[in-house]
């Protein structure tokens, strides 16, 4: 990221950090909770708390949005501890909660004031751990190993050959708080291929966006990641600068609005949160894969200065949640003030900036009509113009809709999903330099759903929480897509099924499921096992058939132990 674009960013988590504090001196502490510093999105700790939601023991648990904070994560867990549980889910509500709230006498650590031995096998580890009056840091560190095999194309339907292959992953974490005020968290892991064809690690989702991943036909082994928040909050009033994932939307497996398939990006947030209503606001800069752009005889490694920014409301009650979100991605200049402002309707301020921008809108619900049963569904609009609605030949009124259903029985967790995205969501037509820099993105890949545009998906599976530290989750899926061709002459033909392309078809017609038609069954297996706290080993599979097309396959494996 451009100094400029990180100075944009730090002023104006500056802005909203002040008013956001100002403002909570005047108004009582509505739902304050200790721990302020984020619990990273892709922590396992939330399908547990989702899976209790489901079952009914946790109805003012807000999953929609991820992450949430430490202290919050910490108040769900201990809401459950009197509530009866199967007794896997409890083994993980009681391993959570430790991990989050450690008594000293049962954390060990080689500085600070951890009581537990060095071979005690249920101590959590810290190579620091300070609890005071006024506070907790804590320095952590993992050593693991993984091996993958694959063959076939990757997640993103590119061709790769069979490839397999071990890898290191040392990983170092630290994260505290002030006077529950202040929170930050920082986790770094810095992966080395040691044996093996490192072609692999485009064939793993997790890696695949990563900059030395994506960025040759043969990664030169290494890759890294990195998340860090600063993270400040006063009664309602949070506010956050960060690099880490955002997870919006209600979904079994990947929302529309912002899923799991890119690369950690930096943004700032700040947040409104009371029990029946949660208001955020987020703008964060993207990325596009940088280009030589020539200059006046010389070419210069480049990319297109690209943002996004989005409002979220949510309205809440013990029957469930509705929810209404507007975002824009724009381009080709500096962050907009107006976009900059939590308060001002994107739609309007994308007209008042000359229409050139794109923009979309979302609306879900949650429904929970009995416990054990929860409903969930949401429609997305992309570049929404009410005059021009029910024309099929013009670039206005794309959609996407999902909508799902989850069950709670016998200690687990069924669910069903069906999505529909149409062609050409997310995408957007104006192109400079080689880059359509206002698509739905971030380094080529999509923040929404992986599914992508003019495809379909129908998927079921199950998730239980087992005795003896094991999580699994199951699921079963058969998907469609329609992809982008090319003719006899070897010109393009686009018929909407690439998120990363916005060029129009003359004349322009949005045909579902049209161009060359991909489909076939596909499986997904997510195991985890952890014995004891240093101790966590993972199985992630996927299959996928294609008719026509080559299939995928991806199985990785790894092994890790905190230090």
């Amino acid at each position: 990221m451009s100094t400029r674009r990180f100075l944009a960013l730090v002023l104006a988590s500056g802005v909203l950090v002040v008013s956001g504090l100002g403002a909570s001196g005047a108004m009582a502490q509505t739902g304050a909770v200790g721990s302020p510093e984020i619990v990273p999105a892709e922590h396992g700790v939330y399908a547990l708390l989702h899976a209790q939601r489901v079952a009914g023991r946790l109805p003012g648990y807000r999953h929609e949005v991820l992450p949430l904070a430490r202290g919050t994560v910490l108040a769900h867990l201990d809401s459950l501890r009197d509530q009866p549980l199967a007794p896997g889910a409890r083994r993980w509500v009681d391993a959570y909660r430790r991990e989050f709230a450690p008594p000293l006498e049962a954390v060990h650590a080689f500085v600070g004031d951890g009581d537990a031995g060095l071979l005690d096998i249920s101590a959590e580890r810290y190579l620091a751990f300070v609890r005071t009056d006024d506070g907790e840091f804590r320095i952590g560190a993992r050593g693991g190993i993984q091996g993958r095999t694959s063959r076939g194309l990757t997640a993103t339907q590119r061709p790769l050959e069979a490839a397999s292959g071990a890898a290191l992953l040392p990983e170092l974490s630290l994260g505290g708080h002030w006077r529950d005020v202040v929170g930050f968290t920082s986790h770094t892991f810095n992966g080395l291929q040691v044996t093996g064809d490192s072609r692999v690690l485009q064939a793993d989702p997790d890696l695949e966006p990563l900059y030395y991943v994506s960025v040759t036909d043969v990664p030169p082994g290494s890759f890294d990641r990195a998340t860090a928040s600063v993270r400040v909050a006063r009664g309602p009033f949070s506010a956050e600068i960060a690099n880490e994932r955002l997870r919006i939307g209600p979904s079994a497996s990947q929302p529309l609005i912002l899923a799991s398939g890119v690369d950690y990006f930096p943004f700032v947030r700040a947040g409104i949160e009371t029990r029946p209503v949660r208001y955020q606001f987020v703008h964060a800069a993207l990325s596009d894969q940088s280009r030589f752009v020539a200059e006046d005889g010389d070419f210069f490694l480049q990319s297109p200065e690209r943002y996004f920014a989005m409002h979220r409301f949510e309205a809440h009650a013990r029957w469930g949640s509705v929810a209404f979100t507007e975002a824009v991605v724009y381009g080709q200049r500096g962050p907009e003030i107006a976009y900059l402002n939590p308060v001002f309707p994107i739609k309007p301020a994308e007209h008042a900036l000359w229409d050139r921008d794109n923009s979309l809108f979302a609306a879900d619900a949650v429904l929970r009509p009995l416990a054990g049963v929860e409903l969930y569904g949401t429609y997305l609009a992309d570049d929404l113009n009410f005059s021009r609605i029910g024309e099929t030949v013009n670039n206005n009124n794309k959609w996407a809709a999902q909508a799902g259903a989850s069950v709670a029985a016998l200690g687990a967790t069924a669910f069903a999903e069906y999505t529909r995205i149409e062609p050409f969501v997310y995408t957007h037509r104006f192109v400079a330099d080689g880059s359509y820099f206002n698509s739905y993105t971030h380094n080529g890949f999509g923040l929404g759903h992986p599914l992508g545009p003019n495809a379909d998906q129908w998927l079921a599976g199950l998730e239980a929480w087992l005795p003896g530290g094991l999580r699994a989750k199951g699921a079963v899926r058969y998907a469609r897509r329609g992809e982008n061709t090319v003719d006899a002459s070897g010109a393009p033909v686009i018929v909407g099924g690439d998120v990363s392309l916005g060029a129009q078809p003359d004349p322009f017609v949005k045909d579902f499921l049209s161009g060359e038609v991909f489909t076939g069954p596909g499986v997904e297996l997510d195991v985890t096992w952890e014995p004891v706290n240093s101790l966590q080993t993972r199985l992630f599979l996927d299959w996928q058939s294609w008719d026509p097309g080559e299939d995928r396959f991806f199985l990785r494996f790894q092994a890790s132990v905190a230090l």
